[in-house]
């Protein structure tokens, strides 16, 4: 870690439970997120802020007006870009010396695996069930962690499944 990394996690650092091996090894992991909506926009800026050293984020969706409510990450002149690569500019703008990854579609199985096998946690921030059990699929084939998270109108519920 150098100097201006010391200072930017001095907080974490200070910790008892974290110091200064932890937040190595929060630099140096790779972390996935698949959604950049509701849910996996605010975790993907606070897992920027964190100094995660390099996030992957997937969405095959666009920023539309109707999101900006709600999905942080996303601002209005970015209306119609794809969701992941709207996350990125947003992450950047917190943490630039992390390597963000956008994928602005949906990944595949073989992605999934792929993407599963190399972190050492895979965020669901996704809505559909078939999504779900794909990540479900991959994150168990690897015994990767998950934590798959669901809000509905007022209503939200999370879950950490690891192996």
């Amino acid at each position: 870690m150098n100097d201006e990394q010391l200072l930017r996690y001095s907080r974490h650092i200070l910790l008892e439970e974290i110091g200064i091996e932890a937040q190595q090894r929060l630099l140096e992991s790779t972390i996935l997120i698949v959604g950049a909506g509701g849910l996996g926009s605010p975790a993907a800026l606070y897992l920027a802020a964190s100094g995660i050293g390099r996030i992957v984020i997937a969405d095959g969706d666009h920023v539309d007006a109707t999101n900006l409510q709600r999905q942080i990450a996303h601002r209005g002149k970015r209306i119609g870009w794809p969701k992941a690569s709207s996350a990125k500019v947003a992450m950047h703008g917190i943490n630039d010396d992390i390597e963000v990854i956008a994928i602005d579609s949906r990944l595949d199985d073989e992605q999934l695996d792929d993407w599963a096998g190399r972190s050492a946690v895979v965020l669901d921030c996704t809505d559909d069930f078939a999504t779900r059990h794909a990540i479900n699929r991959a994150c168990a084939s690897h015994g990767t962690p998950l934590v798959s998270g669901s809000a509905i109108r007022f209503d939200g519920q999370v879950a950490v499944f690891d192996l």
